[in-house]
């Protein structure tokens, strides 16, 4: 994690945003602007295999100003092992969203693609922001491996409650808005610089 605080009135200097496979990656070109214009110093974007079939990485570029990596195995600008590389210095590591399958591959440490074996690597705070179905989210196996990323040192903020396409009705699993969150992102990343 870098020693530096972050300038007054951003979140943190560093931050590697992971968007996985939920179709609420649809609306993070928003997300990816507000954090690089106002929250983070440099912000480092990557994508799970399944939020590239929702949104192209060339896309998501243009909102990140830099490359987006999607491979384990992708040699981008000399960086030969991205999951230590990305996550070298950074003060956060966001997930956002965070489907069932990143969590539980968090919880577990299954290590098999560039979003999990990234957040494995990562020495700073990681953040799940979980958007899935109602169904998903109340299940027995997303609880219990919810409250396991909790206890191995990951920090997972509730969803909020929105219009759930697969229901067509409104339903808690949705990812909140980032003002929402970011509270509980302040307080994690000042949390993680207390010596």
């Amino acid at each position: 994690m870098a020693d530096t605080a972050p300038s007054s009135g951003i979140l943190c200097e560093r931050a590697l945003l992971a968007l996985t496979g939920s179709p609420a990656v649809l609306a993070m070109s928003q997300y990816i602007l507000v954090l690089r214009q106002t929250l983070v110093g440099e912000l480092r974007v990557i994508m799970s295999q399944a939020a590239a079939r929702f949104l192209p990485p060339s896309s998501v570029r243009l909102f990140a100003g830099r490359g987006v990596l999607t491979d384990t195995h992708e040699v981008v600008d000399g960086m030969l092992v991205p999951h230590v590389e990305l996550t070298d210095d950074i003060d956060l590591m966001l997930v956002m969203p965070a489907t069932a399958n990143i969590i539980g591959k968090a919880a577990h440490g299954i290590c098999d693609d560039l979003v999990s074996t990234a957040i494995v690597a990562s020495p700073a705070p990681v953040v799940l922001v979980p958007a899935m179905n109602e169904r998903m989210w109340r299940s027995a196996v997303v609880e219990r491996n919810v409250n396991l990323a909790r206890e191995v040192g990951y920090h997972v903020v509730d969803p909020g409650v929105g219009f759930q396409l697969g229901d067509m009705r409104d339903a808690p699993g949705m990812m909140p808005p980032l003002e929402h969150i970011l509270d509980d992102l302040l307080d994690i990343v000042a949390g993680a610089r207390v010596p």
